[in-house]
């Protein structure tokens, strides 16, 4: 399992744990860059957590932090929105 898709999967243990707790306000989320040593922390409402989680391959970064394989398609203040290539894009 490569490191981003360790932090996404703790990631959507948070955002299910602020459902259960009913969170309205912005909650802590972990970046999900391929630092391993990374302690970056997003503040994103669960609403915004879910619209960026929509598709499988994108993932939530500290703006400025990198995803091997993956392009930035979106940047705020708060956080960076990346999205990884299919292999065959990369190659061809």
């Amino acid at each position: 399992m490569q490191t981003e898709d360790v932090f996404r999967s703790a990631n959507d243990r948070i955002a299910e744990k602020g459902r259960q707790l009913g969170w309205t306000l912005p909650g802590p989320f972990l970046c999900e860059c391929s630092d391993v040593r990374c302690c970056a922390r997003l503040e994103l409402t669960l609403e915004a957590y879910e619209e960026l989680r929509s598709r499988r391959h994108r993932y939530l970064t500290a703006p400025g932090h990198e995803v091997e394989g993956a392009i930035e398609i979106r940047r705020t203040q708060g956080f960076a929105l990346v999205e990884k290539l299919s292999r065959a894009a990369r190659t061809g």
